[in-house]
């Protein structure tokens, strides 16, 4: 009986030293592997799982998880880089409680030119992320001069941002006012008296859903949730 009894214990600290030592190394494993389902890719990966007391991983569950990767792809998105922290991971579930970190020199879809380089910030619930995206000055010029281009076949000579929420258009010797708006199918529009000139469509493929638009340091903020825990899925 005696016997039988030391067995299980051997075993079970044996079991623990499993878990307690290499517990981390299978746990970021297992988050590669799920970020790989979900059609994410990066030139360079480094995943750090923080678990404490390390047994916790043997419930599928970790305090914290760190991505940092660059040449980063995820679906059609493409990005330099990414710094991403998850807390309150369910590895077994594929889930997170809250999401920080951002996404930088993203190229976003512009209407009627190259993409654009922005850097996109995300904090908040995971499923729900609070997410800004920000443009600069330069960059929303040339977009407004594209946009209007593709859209009415004429190249204005001009374009500005006029705060709280509008663009000013010069042609010539006249001025066409528009007001920035983000459209019901998730699109940055500017909405003017000539029609609707899109500046940024929506992505499908990614669940990222804006919401508003202002005018802040010369450049747009665009607002909107991401579903950070669809890396995990």
């Amino acid at each position: 009986m005696r016997g039988c009894l030391s067995v299980l214990i051997i075993a079970a600290v044996f079991l623990v030293g499993i878990v307690w030592f290499g517990g981390v190394p299978l746990a970021e494993t297992v988050v590669e592997a799920s970020l790989t389902s979900s059609a994410f890719e990066a030139d360079e990966l480094d995943v750090t799982v923080h678990a404490d007391p390390p047994l916790v991983l043997a419930l599928g569950r970790a305090d914290r998880v760190e991505i940092d990767a660059r040449g980063v792809r995820w679906e059609d998105l493409r990005a330099g880089s990414m710094t991403l922290r998850l807390d309150g991971v369910d590895l077994l579930g594929r889930t997170a409680t809250t999401a920080d970190g951002q996404f930088r020199d993203v190229e976003l879809a512009v209407a009627g030119g190259d993409p654009a380089l922005v850097g996109i910030a995300i904090h908040g619930p995971a499923d729900g992320a609070l997410t800004t995206i920000e443009i600069d000055g330069p960059t929303v010029h040339r977009m407004a001069l594209a946009a209007f281009e593709k859209t009415f076949g004429t190249r204005p000579d001009s374009a500005e941002l006029v705060a709280p929420n509008g663009v000013r258009v010069g042609i010539g010797d006249r001025e066409l006012n528009g007001t920035l708006r983000v459209d019901v199918d998730g699109a940055l529009v500017v909405a003017s008296g000539l029609g609707t000139i899109r500046l940024v469509e929506p992505d499908p493929s990614l669940p990222l859903r804006l919401t508003s638009v202002s005018i802040v340091d010369g450049g747009l903020a665009l607002t909107g949730t991401l579903d950070v825990s669809a890396l995990l899925r």
